[in-house]
């Protein structure tokens, strides 16, 4: 009788990335609310909407849970493979529900038409190409017709995009719109929005950062235009937001 294979690197730092990776720092008030306030700047209106029932994929501490139900949402579920992390995040969100298993399995655990918001905020650029297909056509089949699913993923198409897509080790891949589009046409989903990872203005400082790259993302608009004659989809971040619908 052989031993059973031994776990590949990957498998290796996602079984520990709590103990690698997350961040464990404890968890004060002023932490839940600027955790609050700085993903209600970066989503806006992508964010969950009161009454919704939202699914956060790769949940993390809790804080897209978190965030959703500060917004009135009716439910919150995580789904994250690591179950330390999830125990920190129950202790911090006790009002959503934290599942301990893969993507894949998580959302077959879901019916068909029931959720109105899929949240994927740094988890796809995790998983290889098949297994993305996999989540995709999942979470197709559990969005309501008119749910969507926002996800947050390294931005191929950006001078700095090399920086995300190789900043943490467990990384698959990085995106672009062209490659959103063509993955999730083929996985179920028909509309696709796309939005910077930018400087939001809300103070002074914050405000001159948003001026900044505003003056830097024109110079790559002016490249790409002359040597391309093409913005290629004028989304220059090192991460970007893609938001997809069924309809």
């Amino acid at each position: 009788m052989t031993d059973a294979a031994a776990p590949t690197t990957q498998e290796r730092v996602i079984d520990q990335y709590f103990e690698t990776t997350s961040s464990r720092t404890a968890f004060t008030e002023e932490m839940k609310a600027n955790a609050v306030a700085t993903l209600g700047r970066l989503l806006g209106d992508w964010g969950a909407q009161p009454g919704e029932v939202m699914v956060d994929l790769g949940s993390g501490m809790g804080e897209g849970c978190l965030f959703a139900l500060s917004r009135g949402a009716a439910s919150a579920t995580g789904i994250n493979l690591s179950g330390s992390e999830n125990a920190l995040a129950r202790e911090r969100v006790p009002g959503a529900t934290f599942l301990d298993t893969d993507l894949v399995s998580g959302l077959k655990g879901l019916a068909d038409n029931s959720v109105d918001r899929i949240m994927a905020l740094n988890i796809l650029e995790h998983i290889d190409k098949q297994t993305l297909a996999t989540v995709l056509e999942e979470a197709a089949r559990v969005l309501k017709p008119s749910g969507y699913l926002v996800a947050m993923t390294p931005n191929a198409g950006s001078p700095f995009g090399s920086m995300t897509r190789y900043w943490d080790i467990t990384h698959e891949i990085a995106y672009t719109p062209s490659a959103f589009r063509q993955i999730g046409l083929l996985c179920g989903f028909k509309r696709f929005d796309f939005r910077e990872c930018g400087p939001r203005p809300h103070g002074v400082v914050s405000t001159i950062r948003y001026l900044l790259w505003q003056m830097i993302r024109l110079s790559i608009k002016f490249r790409l235009m002359v040597e391309m004659a093409s913005t290629k989809g004028g989304i220059y971040t090192a991460d970007m937001l893609t938001r997809m619908a069924k309809q």
